[in-house]
């Protein structure tokens, strides 16, 4: 899963190489906190939020398939 969630991140910036997606949990949650530079993280939230709900929603969706929960955090 986290593989799917950096592949998606990394394609959105124009810096890939300085996206860092960290793993963690919060109870029965995996919690993937993505930190990208400033003049990336608009691009990954998108207009009025709309890029970040998506990614939010296709990767909830992959993780319901194996049975677990996902958060994702943009960290600021």
């Amino acid at each position: 899963m986290k593989r799917l969630v950096e592949t998606i991140v990394r394609r959105l910036c124009d810096e890939p190489a300085s996206a860092k997606i960290t793993e963690g949990f919060e109870g029965r949650t995996v919690v993937y906190d993505i930190d990208v530079p400033e003049n990336d993280r608009g691009r990954l939230i998108g207009r009025e939020g709309r890029t970040i709900r998506a990614l939010r929603a296709f990767v909830s969706a992959a993780a319901v398939a194996q049975g677990k929960r996902v958060l994702i955090r943009v960290r600021d």
